[in-house]
């Protein structure tokens, strides 16, 4: 268990990634609210909390849809390069 703090608060939790802490997860989220707090002064904890998780999910959506055509790109160069291996182990083969 870590204790963690978001946005003055402290959290115990359990860190469910072997690849970022929990401390490194906390302060993208509490760099997230504090930077909604400077733009939305009057906004309630809980309000710059649902932007932060909106922000944070868009941004997560966007990278999911980057490494999706990045893998599509990679595929095809992949086909493309085993339809041309191919072409040569059968002219090899003649």
């Amino acid at each position: 268990m870590a204790k963690i703090q978001i946005y003055g608060k402290t959290y115990s939790l359990k860190n469910s990634s072997d690849q970022v802490s929990t401390e490194e997860v906390a302060a993208y989220v509490d760099a997230k609210m504090c930077e909604l707090a400077v733009v939305r002064s009057k906004t309630s904890s809980a309000d710059l909390a649902v932007l932060a998780a909106f922000n944070i999910a868009q941004e997560l959506m966007e990278l999911q849809k980057q490494t999706s055509a990045n893998d599509k790109a990679h595929e095809e160069k992949i086909g493309r390069m085993l339809e041309a291996i191919e072409g040569e182990v059968q002219a090899i083969e003649r």
